[in-house]
């Protein structure tokens, strides 16, 4: 690929190492995945595939990344920046010859020589390695900016080719000031009268005719300029040059386009043939383990296959959901979207966990050696899963078979069994379902390390099982939600009567109400993890959810009584209102007073209820569910997913809810005293379900003693 394509699938790379999140989210790289396969097939090569998904992802990633827009806006290279090398270069050359006395060219110390001897300086240090400091990765950043992300990523890559440009515009800098030197003796010779001489305290004339000879021998035999006699050039205290600076110009001229100009040029050239071909067929390694879990097709020679050796095992041990007790033939444990299979290998014949290779016989070297069954075996599996048994040795040639070994070992093997060499899970974690399994991959994934079978493999399993715990947890959230919002209203008793009677049917109804929706909840429940339909009677008994949670009474939410109310405050007002006008009047009012005392105070108390009733939302009266009683309906219906969806025992899955709630009871309280508290609370179930998932997702992972997907 070239730059701009690596570069595009580099800011991809950046992107998708983070974690997932609304940007990039794991849905959003699987579908860039499905978008290669359709484009260049799933036998494609790896370069193919990763330009096609690359291209498919940024059609989705960009819009929403505007500094992914940005970082590949900006140019890495720009061709501006050699001919700006080149002006300054040159001017720099320019300026250089007005350094040494005006008008007279100093044989001795002319810039000629420093430059000369600065590029030798070069050139000896160009066989070497860059120092170790940094200097690569600044190169590298050059023009792209600073920081994480594809930045980095692009430092990491991307130094040979910037090192590259950075020669050719420093090749051409010094090509440009050498060039800018012999111009500036040149044309400052056409109009001015150049005069060449010299001045030492230490030398004499011999000396520097024989140090002249040597250092203008090349540029001498390249011009025919043979090299004039320096005794008459030199110069006394304040003395002037006489003689004409011609034949040492083009001398100096020539050693500078012997020894800078045109090694410098050929210097900028390789490196821009070297920069170059590096754009069009930029080094971008597809081996790492980022790339090679992309997809099979980024490893053609892999088997899609990851095949385990199975040694040992306990009658009704489960792996993955299937029983992998003892084994007939290979099965297959897990499947990716892509085609990978973890798949579980039996011993061979002949290979039973005691047995040992059989001895050859003496005429053995004569005759045809018989296929080695480990050698056979090893090129079958990866690795060895390991039942480790108390009180049974490992088979001696498992020390031989050269493939990595990972030991389950159960709470009855030794402590020396458990901290063995090789690594170790407990199997007692088993009931821990996927968590468990989530731990068998991890294993997996640092024990074949670089595998990307196992990467994706893990990718893959990880993605079903937070879907599934998604959705097991908005079902228990709305379940709950409509349990907290159930209302059963409480018939009106007479003016006389106690309502007690009215109350406990009412009670009763919500009890009923609830079994129902418990009843329901585990027929959804199990339709939704794929299990057969269980008989209400039977899930309550294998979850522990039975009428028992409806024993505690639901609370009891009365409306004012309008007529009582009325009643009460008439007779006060009246009384009131009497006493007062007789005794303002003398006695005159005969009761006149008390009555319209009376009836204006049971219309005021009567209205006053009225409005109390319609802002309470309690213009009837009803039973409803309290804290006392949702806390136990939480924690058995997440017991019922626990048991349901990973194999846990009833009693172990309470036991570990009852710790997990305590962590999580704050927000449940807090959610349950917030809700409405009036009769009618159409609508309220559904925010109160969004409400309920995180902490009741929290709590079940917690339960379950395993990492948050």
């Amino acid at each position: 690929m070239n730059e701009d394509e690596a570069r595009r699938a580099l800011l991809l790379q950046a992107r998708e190492s983070d974690a997932p999140s609304a940007l990039w989210s794991a849905e959003d790289r699987r579908w860039a995945t499905r978008e290669a396969v359709i484009a260049v097939g799933d036998e494609a090569p790896p370069q193919a595939f990763v330009m096609a998904r690359t291209n498919a992802a940024l059609r989705r990633l960009l819009p929403r990344d505007a500094a992914g827009r940005q970082w590949l806006a900006r140019r890495a290279w720009h061709p501006a920046w050699v001919a700006l090398a080149v002006v300054l270069g040159g001017l720099a050359g320019l300026a250089a010859d007005q350094l040494g006395p005006p008008l007279r060219v100093n044989l001795l110390a002319p810039a000629v020589w420093g430059v000369v001897a600065w590029n030798l300086m070069v050139y000896a240090a160009l066989p070497l390695p860059l120092p170790s400091l940094g200097l690569r990765e600044a190169l590298a950043r050059w023009g792209l900016g600073r920081g994480e992300g594809p930045a980095a990523l692009w430092a990491h890559h991307a130094g040979p080719l910037q090192a590259d440009r950075v020669a050719l515009v420093l090749h051409t800098a010094a090509a440009a000031l050498a060039l800018g030197l012999v111009a500036g003796l040149y044309l400052r010779g056409l109009v001015l009268d150049y005069r060449a001489g010299w001045q030492s305290t230490f030398v004499d004339a011999g000396t520097v005719q024989q140090a002249l000879s040597l250092l203008l021998a090349p540029a001498s035999a390249l011009t025919g300029i043979a090299l004039p006699d320096v005794a008459p050039l030199r110069l006394g205290p304040g003395g002037a040059a006489v003689a004409s600076a011609a034949p040492w110009i083009h001398l100096y001229a020539a050693t500078l386009a012997l020894f800078v100009l045109l090694p410098r040029g050929a210097l900028a050239l390789c490196a821009a043939l070297r920069a170059r071909r590096r754009a069009r067929d930029f080094p971008l390694p597809l081996d790492t383990p980022y790339f090679e879990a992309l997809h099979p097709a980024m490893q053609p020679g892999l088997p899609r296959v990851l095949r385990l050796l199975w040694m040992g095992g306990q009658p009704g041990m489960t792996l993955f959901g299937q029983a992998v007790g003892v084994l007939d033939g290979p099965l297959t444990l897990l499947r990716s979207e892509l085609g990978d299979e973890l798949q579980l290998g039996p011993l061979p014949l002949g290979l039973t966990p005691g047995s040992a290779p059989p001895l050859r016989p003496w005429w053995a070297p004569w005759r045809r050696p018989p296929e080695d069954p480990l050698q056979t075996l090893r090129e079958q599996v990866a690795a060895v899963l390991l039942v480790a048994t108390p009180g049974v040795a490992r088979p001696p040639w498992l020390a031989r078979f050269d493939r990595p070994v990972l030991v389950l070992v159960n709470a009855a093997a030794a402590a020396d069994e458990r901290t063995a060499a090789p690594p170790a899970l407990p199997l007692n974690g088993r009931d821990d379902g996927w968590l468990a399994e989530g731990r068998l991959l991890t294993a997996l994934a640092d024990l074949l390390q670089g595998d990307p079978r196992v990467a994706r493999l893990a990718a893959g399993w990880t993605a079903r099982q937070r879907a599934r715990l998604d959705a097991g947890v908005a079902e228990l959230a709305a379940t709950l939600a409509r349990v907290a919002c159930a209302r059963e209203a409480v018939a009106d008793a007479g003016r006389l009567a106690s309502g007690r009677a009215e109350a406990e049917a009412a009670r009763a109804a919500l009890g009923q109400a609830l079994e129902a929706e418990l009843a329901a909840h585990g027929q959804r429940l199990a339709v939704l993890l794929g299990l057969p339909a269980l008989a209400p009677d039977d899930a309550a008994a294998a979850t522990g959810t039975g009428t028992a949670l409806a024993a505690p009474a639901a609370a009891m939410h009365k409306r004012v009584d309008e007529g009582r109310s009325a009643l009460v405050a008439g007779l006060l007002g009246g009384a009131l209102t009497g006493f007062k006008a007789d005794v303002l009047s003398g006695g005159l009012t005969l009761g006149t007073g008390a009555l319209a005392g009376a009836l204006v105070g049971a219309l005021g108390a009567a209205g006053a209820a009225r409005g109390l009733n319609v802002v309470r939302g309690t213009d009837r009266n009803f039973v409803a569910w309290d804290e006392e009683v949702l806390l136990p309906v939480a924690q058995a219906l997440l017991a019922r997913y626990a048991v349901l969806a990973h194999g846990l025992a009833p009693d172990a899955a309470r036991e570990r809810l009852t710790l997990a709630l305590a962590a999580q009871q704050g927000a449940l309280c807090t959610l349950w005293r917030t809700r409405a508290k009036r009769f009618d609370n159409a609508g309220e179930a559904a925010p109160l379900a969004v409400a309920l998932r995180r902490p009741l997702a929290e709590a079940l992972v917690q339960a379950l003693g395993g990492p948050r997907l």
